[in-house]
């Protein structure tokens, strides 16, 4: 087994990784084993520079889903619909920064995320929140309140001419108070594009290993595990297809 070393990479800073921020985006996801990491990333490393802040490289990022009490936005998904959202807010534990976030799928597939850097933590929500909320979704604020924390670690990479920006989520965890589950073995890993390009290195070396794209939410996943009562039907072929990830992995 090859060993996971992340000092191979050359690095690069946050004030530069912004220069591919990319909040109109095209999203393609994989999913693997953890196994499959050091392989993946000894392979990215000529192509691909690493963030690093204060001499970290990986990063853990605490998350809370909001939605409302029939779950709209968890059912928009599992529904495939063609407009649909997701409402959290997003902590960087290392920064100790918190965001604000309304993450928009369209009816082309695109995802517009709208962020908004939040200063007091209370986890409520202010009044640029519910502007943003009613703004956006068209719903009274009141209407939202937490069902879902998700914790995971990343790696960030941008490719060498800052045209695209990935990153990989390992040691990802659910709990919603009640119930919890890890997912303790699966990496995700996510290329984020101005439009699709197949041609990109990392989407080649994905390739190579035969690793194929996935549409993969981790808010559903954790929801459909921590919330028993909701339905799922329409993810069961994609928690079979990670079963066998994990079982071959």
């Amino acid at each position: 087994m090859e060993m996971l070393s992340l000092s191979d990479f050359n690095s690069i800073s946050l004030k530069d990784l912004d220069k591919v921020q990319l909040l109109n985006r095209k999203d393609t996801k994989f999913v693997f084993t953890q196994n499959s990491l050091a392989q993946l990333l000894n392979k990215l490393k000529s192509f691909y520079r690493i963030l690093e802040i204060d001499g970290v490289r990986t990063f853990k990022y605490d998350n809370t889903y909001f939605d409302t009490e029939e779950f709209q936005f968890y059912i928009q998904h599992h529904n495939e619909s063609r407009r649909r959202f997701k409402v959290r807010y997003r902590k960087y534990c290392e920064a100790n920064e918190q965001y604000f976030e309304i993450k928009v799928k369209d009816n082309k597939n695109r995802t517009i995320k709208n962020r908004l850097k939040i200063n007091d933590g209370s986890g409520n929500f202010g009044e640029e929140e519910k502007r943003l909320i009613l703004e956006i979704i068209g719903l009274p604020p009141e209407q939202l309140s937490p069902k879902l924390d998700i914790q995971f670690s990343r790696i960030t990479l941008a490719d060498n001419s800052f045209n695209e920006r990935l990153t990989i989520d390992t040691n990802l965890s659910a709990k919603n108070g009640i119930s919890s589950k890890i997912f303790d073995q699966l990496a995700v890993a996510e290329i984020k594009q101005k439009k699709y390009d197949p041609k990109s290195d990392f989407i080649q070396i994905l390739r190579d290993l035969k690793i194929p794209e996935m549409r993969f939410s981790k808010y559903c996943m954790g929801m459909l595990h921590v919330h028993k009562e909701i339905k799922y039907n329409r993810f069961k072929p994609k928690l079979l297809r990670i079963n066998k990830i994990l079982t071959q992995g």
